[in-house]
C-alpha cells in the first residue's frame, strides 16, 4: 500500500474503508484486504462519504503515519488541504525503471509534505490564477479497456485543457507516465503551465496512462481529444506540440512518426515533438525487463511490462521483431532506423537525467537497464539522417519528484522556461 496521494508510477486501485469513529467513508489509494490500516476523520459525513473540512488520520498498527487537514469532497481531498507525513513514506524493495521490485528503498523525509490544491484526492498545484482557466472534458464514459488506470471507481476517459485568457496561439499535450494522474502531470509542470499560460499557448492532459504500444485504442482517443479541444476552444489546428513522461514520452514519439508517415492517420499533425525519458526500442525494453523480472519474479513493472508485450505483440520479440518494430519509435537494429525515419525534418528532444551513478546505488540498475543508451542512439541516428533539430538534453541532477525526493525518472529535468522558447521557436 501506498500513502502518497501523489503518483509513484504504480498501480494504486485502492478502496473506500470507513473511519474507526463515524464510519464516514474515505478512498485510500493503494488499499487491498488485509492491509493492516486504519483511519481517523474529524469532519462531518454526507451520504457515509467523508465530506466536509476536518482532519484525516492514517495508522497503521496504530502508528500515526499521515496526516491530511482540510477540504474533502466524496471521501476524496478536494479543494485546500495539506498533507503531513511524521514518520516519513518509506517503501523498501527492488527497483527498476523507478517502480518496486527489489532492492532499494525511497524515503519521503518527516520533514516533506503536499500542501495545496487538492482535486480527487490529488495534489494539484498550480496557481489559483491559473486554477480559474483550467477545464475538464469527459470524452467517453465506458472506459472498459481501462487507458486511464489509478482513478479509483471512475471509468470516465477525459482530458484537461489549461486554456489562455486570450485566443491560443498553440498547444501543448503532456502526455502521462503508466499511472500517473493528470492532476500530478499538471504540478509536475506548473512552471510549464505557468510560462504556457503567459504566451497564449493552452496546455492539454489526456487520460491515457496505460499501454506500451500505441494501438488503435490509444490513437482513437488522443485523436478524438485533440477533434474536441480544436472544436470547442477554436486551437490552431497547425501549432501543436506533443510532450510525454516515459510511456507518454513514447506516445507523444509515436504520435507524431504516424502523422509524418501517413497524415490521414492522426487528428493533428504536430510541429515538433519531446520525450522526457520515454523509451525508444521496444525490443530492447522486452531484455531489460526480462532480466529484471528474472532477477526477483513478483508484481511491478516488468511482471505488467511483460503482460503488455505478450498481450499486444504476441510474445517476446525472436517470434513477433515485426510487431516490436511497429510499436517502436526507433529500431536500433534496422538501418532507416524503422519508425524514427519518419522524424528526419521534425525538431525533436529527447530529455535524460543520465546519473548512472545514482541508478546504481539506488535501483541496482546500470546502463543496460536505462532508456539512454537507445536514446542517445535515436538521436545519433537522425542526426546523421539530416536532422539538425534532433537533441539530446541530459539534464544531470535535475530529476526531482514534486514530494521532494531525487528521482532521475522525472518530469522535472524540463527545464521549462527553455522548453517553452524552445516552442516558440517552432511556432513561429
Amino acid at each position: 500500500m501506498l500513502l502518497s496521494m501523489s503518483s509513484m508510477a504504480q498501480p494504486q486501485n485502492g478502496a473506500f474503508i470507513p473511519d474507526l469513529q463515524k464510519g464516514c467513508k474515505v478512498w485510500v489509494p493503494g488499499y487491498a484486504p488485509g492491509d493492516s490500516l486504519t483511519i481517523r476523520w474529524t469532519g462531518p459525513c454526507k451520504a457515509e462519504m467523508a465530506d466536509g473540512s476536518g482532519t484525516l488520520t492514517f495508522y497503521i498498527k496504530s502508528q500515526q503515519v499521515a496526516v491530511y487537514t482540510g477540504s474533502v469532497h466524496k471521501g476524496e481531498p478536494n479543494g485546500i488541504g495539506k498533507y503531513v507525513y511524521p514518520n516519513g513514506v518509506i517503501q523498501e524493495g527492488n527497483f527498476v525503471n523507478g517502480v518496486m521490485n527489489g532492492k532499494g528503498k525511497v524515503i519521503i523525509s518527516p520533514t516533506q509534505k503536499l500542501e495545496g490544491n487538492f482535486k480527487n484526492g490529488e495534489i494539484l498545484d498550480l496557481d489559483p490564477a491559473l486554477l480559474a482557466h483550467l477545464e475538464t472534458n469527459v470524452i467517453s464514459h465506458d472506459d472498459s479497456i481501462d487507458l486511464y488506470a489509478n482513478d479509483g471507481p471512475s471509468k470516465d476517459l477525459l482530458y484537461d485543457i489549461l486554456v489562455p485568457a486570450k485566443k491560443a496561439q498553440a498547444v501543448i499535450v503532456l502526455l502521462p507516465g503508466t499511472w500517473d494522474r493528470l492532476e500530478y502531470v499538471l504540478s509536475s509542470n506548473k512552471e510549464l503551465c505557468r510560462l504556457a499560460f503567459q504566451n497564449q499557448i493552452a496546455v492539454i492532459v489526456p487520460s491515457v496512462n496505460q499501454r506500451l504500444t500505441m494501438e488503435k485504442n490509444v490513437l482513437d482517443f488522443l485523436n478524438a481529444v485533440f477533434e474536441h479541444a480544436i472544436t470547442k476552444y477554436q486551437l490552431p489546428k497547425n501549432k501543436f506540440i506533443l510532450g510525454g513522461f516515459s510511456m507518454g514520452g513514447l506516445f507523444s514519439t509515436r504520435y507524431t512518426e504516424f502523422a509524418y508517415e501517413d497524415p490521414s492517420k492522426v487528428t493533428v499533425v504536430p510541429v515538433a515533438a519531446y520525450s522526457v525519458d520515454g523509451p525508444t526500442d521496444l525490443e530492447n525494453m522486452y531484455r531489460m525487463e526480462e532480466r529484471a523480472y528474472n532477477r526477483k519474479p513478483g508484481p511491478g513493472e516488468p511482471q505488467y511490462a511483460m503482460n503488455e508485450f505478450k498481450s499486444y505483440m504476441g510474445g517476446a520479440p525472436d517470434e513477433y521483431r515485426k510487431n516490436y518494430e511497429l510499436y517502436s519509435t526507433f529500431s536500433k537494429a534496422r538501418a532507416d532506423g524503422g519508425n524514427a525515419q519518419f522524424l528526419k525534418n521534425v525538431p525533436y528532444r529527447v530529455y535524460n537525467d543520465v546519473d548512472v551513478t545514482w541508478w546504481l546505488k539506488n535501483r541496482d540498475a546500470d546502463l543496460y537497464d536505462m532508456n539512454a543508451l537507445d536514446q542517445s542512439a535515436m538521436i545519433n541516428f537522425l542526426q546523421h539522417a539530416g536532422n539538425k533539430d534532433a537533441e539530446f538534453i541530459n539534464a544531470f541532477g535535475k530529476g526531482y519528484r514534486i514530494e521532494g525526493n531525487r528521482h532521475p525518472h522525472s518530469w522535472s529535468i524540463v527545464d521549462a522556461k527553455d522548453c517553452i522558447n524552445w516552442v516558440l521557436k517552432w511556432i513561429k
